[in-house]
């Protein structure tokens, strides 16, 4: 596995499936995780952005003209632009990998123009002119779109959308402790990071997503103190260095471990529908206990893992009854979902 640090990953995989039962993979993540290791022992990391992050939230074509192009393209042509016709999906960095997922002719056209109209509504509302500094970093070798002199990315605008959601109104000066269940890569990480350089991020996911979200964010962040991965059975056995670092990456059981109130917001999006139900349960239960400030949630309105067992809508999420709610809406971006954005009282 070229870039792969298999001692490392294998000791994650060994850990997670020792962990309590609540906190094991599910019966989808097992198959997905499965997936994405064959994904990772065939193509390494090199190109992750084309491979494994096809079901981290990068949509392809079809996911996308499913439930997305037609909501932003009405938002776009509210303000139509002709610069529309220039956008375009640039060449991969690397060589095809056998993994890696590829674009015909017509598929490409429409990526590119999906990007570029969804850059263009983003723009409208963009305070803080992410997209007027900020480009798709190329490690991983990312699908991007040249568009108005710079690369932009699906994942990018997903990602600035969320961040205005989730961390809006945290001032850039603030000393935060975030913390996202389910980051995939690590993009919406990253992007939390640039614009709070004084914040920690916690990254709670299981494997190979918690490897893969490590090996991207330490390498963008070589001077940011980082808590990698380790096994551990008392809090006070890694407090110091825990609490000293701004990048943190554990396993979901290890956060039982934290004390109560550990993060001012916790985020986690496309996840719950992963779960079984008395995960789904038992996560929002570990919600409750470490968060201080805010929960924002982004979830299927109405998803069905045949291999779980279970449907789960919108309704049987069991945000607790003295949540508060600050919004909660329809995703005006990802039709089929929702998101929420809850005071933790």
């Amino acid at each position: 596995m070229e870039g792969v640090d298999r001692a490392t990953l294998d000791v994650m995989l060994r850990v997670s499936d020792a962990a309590p039962e609540p906190f094991r993979p599910s019966p989808f993540w097992k198959e997905l995780g499965s997936e994405h290791l064959r994904q990772l022992e065939r193509s390494g990391l090199a190109t992750f952005k084309r491979t494994v992050n096809v079901r981290y939230f990068n949509w392809r074509t079809l996911g996308i003209l499913r439930h997305q192009f037609v909501p932003v393209a009405m938002l776009w042509s509210a303000r139509p632009t002709a610069a529309l016709a220039t956008a375009r999906l640039l060449p991969p960095l690397h060589a095809p990998s056998r993994d890696a997922h590829s674009f015909g002719p017509l598929t490409s056209a429409l990526y590119a123009a999906y990007v570029a109209m969804l850059a263009d509504v983003l723009q409208r509302d963009d305070p803080r002119g992410f997209l007027d500094r900020l480009d798709e970093p190329l490690l991983g070798d990312p699908f991007l779109v040249r568009y108005k002199g710079r690369n932009r990315s699906q994942d990018l605008c997903n990602s600035i959308h969320e961040f205005y959601s989730a961390l809006g109104d945290v001032d850039p000066a603030a000393d935060v402790d975030l913390a996202e269940v389910g980051a995939g890569y690590g993009r919406l990480a990253w992007l939390a990071l640039q614009e709070l350089p004084q914040a920690s991020y916690c990254v709670v996911d299981l494997p190979p997503a918690l490897y893969v979200s490590q090996h991207y964010l330490t390498t963008l962040f070589p001077d940011r103190a980082a808590f990698r991965f380790r096994a551990f059975e008392r809090y006070d056995e890694i407090r110091d260095e825990f609490e000293r670092a701004r990048l943190r990456f554990l396993l979901p059981h290890q956060t039982e471990l934290l004390p109560a109130r550990a993060f001012d917001r916790i985020i986690t999006i496309s996840t719950l529908h992963e779960m079984t139900r008395p995960q789904v349960h038992r996560y929002f239960a570990l919600f409750d206990r470490l968060c201080r400030d805010r929960v924002y949630i982004k979830q299927w309105r109405r998803s069905r893992a045949p291999v779980n067992g279970d449907i789960l809508r919108e309704s049987d999420y069991p945000v607790p009854v003295h949540w508060r709610t600050v919004f909660r809406r329809r995703h005006p971006i990802q039709t089929l979902f929702f998101d929420a954005l809850f005071a933790v009282q």
